[in-house]
């Protein structure tokens, strides 16, 4: 899938891949419920729920599947960071007159940005 194709996640899906990444390798469904009860209990995450979810994933083309004995395997069809740069890139789109160093300033202000922060945020603006 290139980048054009891929489109902005509801955040219940999103929050799907997001556990999916973590894992670093396939992932049966009662795996990735139990993972997501522990990871986001404030969320009632339901067996049949992350079931419909993953399909619909699937669907879009942004999970692999695997049938292996009774199980189904999931994996990402998509990285991470491909994702977030569509969402970034939906961002800017939404605030296009707005420079980019107020929209970063924005994301932090008031946080603090750790030393690993700063020397990455420093090589990325070096190589551009």
């Amino acid at each position: 899938m290139s980048g054009k194709d891929i489109r902005k996640l509801p955040d219940a899906e999103f929050e799907i891949m997001r556990a999916i990444w973590q894992c670093h390798e396939p992932v049966t469904s009662p795996i990735l419920t139990e993972k997501l009860r522990i990871s986001l209990p404030e969320k009632d995450w339901k067996q049949q729920t992350v079931m419909t979810m993953l399909v619909r994933l699937e669907k879009k083309s942004f999970l692999r599947s695997e049938k292996n004995g009774k199980e189904r395997y999931y994996s990402p069809a998509i990285t991470e960071e491909e994702y977030l740069q569509v969402e970034a890139q939906s961002l800017r789109q939404r605030f296009g007159g707005t420079r980019i160093t107020g929209l970063v300033k924005s994301l932090y202000d008031g946080g603090e940005l750790s030393k690993e922060e700063i020397t990455d945020l420093r090589k990325w603006l070096d190589e551009q």
